[in-house]
């Protein structure tokens, strides 16, 4: 009787024990869904906010690096949203307003965001792969913007010829090469944040001790390195 009694005790304790667990890991993944969002929401206000105070300087504007930053931060749905929605809620506040560029502008930025999202799944960037992501971006961005600004006749080119296109191409050539340029830059600036916040960095399970002394038990959590 004393012995199921002992391990009716013990196995209470367990319980008990992986309930402490249970409630430690569901505080700090909701405080740390709380920060994330927080910095997510900051990331989009700075993104909206640079390209407003930005555009009276040509091609000049922050707004895929915050994508391809907030993809290898968080995953590609938050990349994806950045970069649209960035473009989206800025337009309301720059020179030329929403027009049909809308839906080409926040697909070239979001797109670029998913697939750092994508990247972030199976690797961890670092400085030059940010740098090199926000290259690509940008390149795939003005690839979308000069051949739908082409497709509806948008700009100094006219109407839409077979040979619109390269022209449009010819023509921004100059913008395009500033924008690749500024947001390798951007980059490289704000590259800083991949170290201080990772994906996937929280609190894990990876050793739990039971110490018995008679009369209580304890629990040891480690935080696990972001991999």
């Amino acid at each position: 009787m004393s012995e199921a009694k002992t391990q009716t005790v013990q196995v209470q304790k367990q319980k008990e024990l992986l309930e402490k667990i249970a409630k430690l890991v569901k505080q700090a993944r909701t405080k740390k869904e709380a920060k994330e969002l927080a910095f997510f929401l900051a990331m989009l206000a700075t993104a909206i906010l640079g390209r407003v105070a930005l555009q009276y300087v040509p091609s000049v504007e922050p707004i895929i690096p915050f994508a391809i930053l907030a993809g290898l931060l968080f995953g590609m749905k938050e990349g994806f949203v950045m970069g649209g929605a960035a473009y989206i809620i800025s337009n309301f506040l720059v020179w030329g307003m929403q027009g049909p560029w809308t839906i080409f502008q926040a697909l070239g930025a979001a797109i670029p965001g998913l697939a750092a999202g994508f990247y972030g799944n199976f690797r961890k960037a670092g400085t030059k792969e940010f740098i090199l992501l926000a290259i690509a971006g940008t390149v795939f961005f003005e690839i979308v913007m000069n051949v739908s600004g082409a497709l509806m006749g948008i700009g100094f080119v006219g109407a839409f010829t077979l040979a619109t296109i390269p022209l449009y191409f010819i023509t921004s050539l100059p913008f395009s090469a500033a924008h690749i340029a500024t947001n390798a830059a951007f980059a490289k600036f704000f590259s800083p944040l991949l170290s201080k916040w990772r994906r996937n960095d929280e609190f894990k399970i990876v050793s739990v001790s039971r110490v018995d002394s008679g009369k209580h038990s304890s629990v040891r959590m480690y935080k696990s390195e972001s991999s």
